[in-house]
């Protein structure tokens, strides 16, 4: 009975704010309709056509009830940028300041610009009498007049870049730091605990034109017990999770990071992964009923069209079966775009008509799919992993999610709770990022984890949250340092360095010119080497002889050295014993020294497919931050690799494999 109160309650104050946004609506379209006859003085100084007060700078009309609906924004090179009659953003060139053009662009307020630039008709005479037959009247407008003044004020507005001065539909900052937010037809912002909305347009230098609707954030009061986080949560709950104390909060987090993703300074992404049967699929359809149309959601896309279709918005954006057997390309590409939108970085494309472009994305990403398509340690650290296992096929299907109200309600929650200046979101980030801190992570999963624990905070709040078993009340973070401590995450766990990477990419991939060889890859072969086993117990003689691994590592394009070939050059020109030698270069006194060419047509081959093939093996071995496991020195570096001398980077294997994976 009191859950069909709650949902009677929910439904009436759905009805009224559907009510209120329609009587609003209303009255934007009279007012738009306010466009008198040209011949009709305007605004409360009664001003005749053509008879207006410019501004001194920008020479516009400045009358009151006269102002231009056509606002002038600013230039870019050939480009004038104006907001028409309907408050959408144009991109203009001198060539389109036409009788054509100039009427699109005042289409909401076709006599506007007759009164503003009147082209008047002649007077026609009696020709017997000469008396007055018909006054002159206004037929249309003078084209060269307006174009004259809309240059001149978008020179005066001065240079603007839509890249970076563009804000789309979403949520965004102002300066002082405080959340606002662009439903595209106005804009929502929370002062003092109260709801205010303003007309699109430039604000603080940013241009928030007017594009589709979104949903707008709910305006009444969200008691406890109609929280839609609450009900989300109860929702993911019912799906079969690895870590069912987990990932349902890490979801919730997500939704949460979502709404808000352009006023964040880091946006998390979510990887749903699991076979058939696990109900992505279902969570993928209650997703988009939640977002509706703030949702970009997609199960074939590329990248361009990604970017393309979001242009300026910061709306999230999921994607369905983002499979690793694809086209490879395409995933990178896509993979790429994510990792660039988590901390908002500039890309940038050229055009087919030579003119460079740039795109700046600050969208939350979540995929799903079957296999991981996610392997670089710079997008596993972007990216929270949810695991999911086979529904049980007896459990009732989850509710589906109101799709009026739990949307709105969520973003009026995460901008309530953003608080003045953004407060409220930074303190709960520090708390959480200590406890992330404290259970292993680094500054980059801090950022993943902490920007997710602290958005489903802020949704539940403290109380709502203890009482839910989430963890979030004043000192409850830090059962997160265990929940969610690093060394149990697969996806940290598996995000190696990139010098790591890139030595096991030579040590296990497989050499093509051994094919009929009892080894295959050079990992392999220097394993075969081997005089002891693990228990310790000799191996004589060993499975692979030392001659035979040195002169096939060599035709495979790499060489391999004992410590003492290392540094026998050294020790005949310096004229110093082994001992001092290689302490001089922090060698071993013994152990095998892979030699990597810096430049070389086999080891590009070797490491085709890769992000190494293009030449930069060498300095992403370079990155090795542990002093002693790779070699650079100019003195020991040049040895004879397949028949020419060549400088290397030398890779020290029992130091690198004593060194830590992450």
């Amino acid at each position: 009975m009191a859950d069909s109160t709650k949902k009677t309650a929910a439904g009436k104050a759905a009805v009224v704010v559907e009510m209120g946004k329609a009587a609003r609506d209303i009255e934007r379209q009279r007012k738009s309709r306010e466009d008198p006859h040209p011949m009709i003085p305007r605004g409360p100084d009664k001003v005749l056509a053509g008879k207006w007060t410019p501004d001194l700078v920008s020479g516009m009309p400045t009358d009151p009830g006269c102002e231009c609906p056509v606002q002038p924004i600013g230039f870019e090179g050939p480009y004038f940028y104006i907001t028409d009659s309907r408050d959408q953003f144009r991109t203009l060139k001198a060539a389109d300041f036409t009788q054509r053009g100039i009427q699109e662009w005042f289409s909401a307020t076709p006599n506007y610009p007759d009164w503003l630039a009147p082209r008047w008709s002649k007077p026609v005479y009696d020709k017997k009498t000469d008396e007055l037959v018909k006054p002159s009247e206004i037929v249309s407008f003078e084209v060269d007049d307006i174009a004259k003044l809309i240059f001149r004020a978008c020179s005066v507005a001065g240079f603007f870049s839509p890249d970076n001065k563009m804000r789309g539909r979403g949520a965004w900052t102002t300066n002082d730091g405080n959340i606002i937010y662009h439903a595209g037809d106005a804009l929502w912002s929370v002062k003092g605990g109260q709801w205010e909305r303003k007309k699109t347009g430039v604000h603080e230098g940013k241009l928030f034109p007017r594009l589709a609707t979104l949903a707008e954030p709910w305006q009444k009061p969200i008691p406890d017990d109609v929280n839609p986080a609450v009900k989300l949560l109860e929702i993911f709950r019912k799906w079969n999770w690895t870590r069912p104390n987990v990932d349902p909060e890490l979801l919730l987090g997500w939704i949460g990071c979502a709404m808000i993703g352009g006023a964040l300074r880091w946006r998390s992404s979510v990887l749903l992964l699991g076979d058939r049967s696990t109900g992505k699929s279902t969570l993928q359809e209650n997703l988009l009923r939640l977002f509706g149309d703030t949702l970009m959601q997609s199960s074939d896309p590329t990248a361009a069209f990604i970017y393309q279709s979001m242009a300026h918005d910061s709306r999230p954006v999921a994607l369905d079966e983002l499979e690793p057997d694809g086209d490879a390309s395409i995933l990178r590409k896509m993979v790429h775009l994510m990792r660039t939108s988590s901390s908002g970085a500039i890309g940038g494309r050229g055009g087919q008509s030579g003119q460079a472009t740039q795109f700046q994305m600050r969208s939350a990403f979540l995929f799903s799919a079957i296999n991981n398509p996610l392997h670089a340690a710079q997008d596993m650290s972007r990216c929270a992993v949810l695991r999911l296992k086979p529904l049980n096929p007896d459990q009732a299907a989850p509710a589906p999610v109101d799709e009026i109200t739990t949307g709105p309600m969520v973003l009026a929650l995460m901008m309530k709770a953003w608080g003045d200046h953004g407060h409220n979101f930074k303190w709960e980030l520090e708390r959480f990022t200590k406890a992330l801190k404290a259970g292993g992570h680094d500054r980059r999963g801090c950022d993943t984890y902490g920007t997710l624990l602290a958005c489903a905070s802020m949704m539940l709040g403290h109380e709502l949250g203890s009482k839910l078993g989430c963890a979030f009340g004043p000192d409850e973070e830090r059962e997160w340092s265990e929940r969610l401590a690093a060394d149990l995450l697969p996806e940290v766990q598996n995000a190696k360095p990139n010098y790591r990477q890139c030595v096991d990419r030579i040590l296990t991939s497989a050499v093509r010119i051994w094919r009929n060889s009892s080894h295959n890859t050079i990992g392999q072969a220097i394993y075969l080497t081997r005089t002891q086993d693990e228990d310790g117990k000799t191996i004589d003689p060993p499975v692979l002889d030392r001659g035979t691994a040195k002169r096939d590592i060599n035709m495979a394009g790499f060489g391999l050295f004992n410590t003492h070939e290392i540094v026998a050059g050294v020790m005949r020109r310096d004229k110093i014993n082994l001992e001092t030698a290689l302490q001089r270069f922090g060698l071993p006194k013994a152990g095998w020294v892979l030699a990597v060419p810096n430049s070389s047509t086999k080891v590009a081959e070797h490491l085709d497919g890769s992000d190494w093939a293009n030449g930069s093996w060498s300095d992403a071995l370079r990155q090795c931050p542990i002093e002693g496991v790779i070699i650079t020195d100019s003195a020991i570096n040049r040895h004879t690799i397949d028949g020419t001398q060549t400088r290397c980077t030398l890779i020290v294997l029992d130091k690198y494999h004593e060194a830590p994976e992450r």
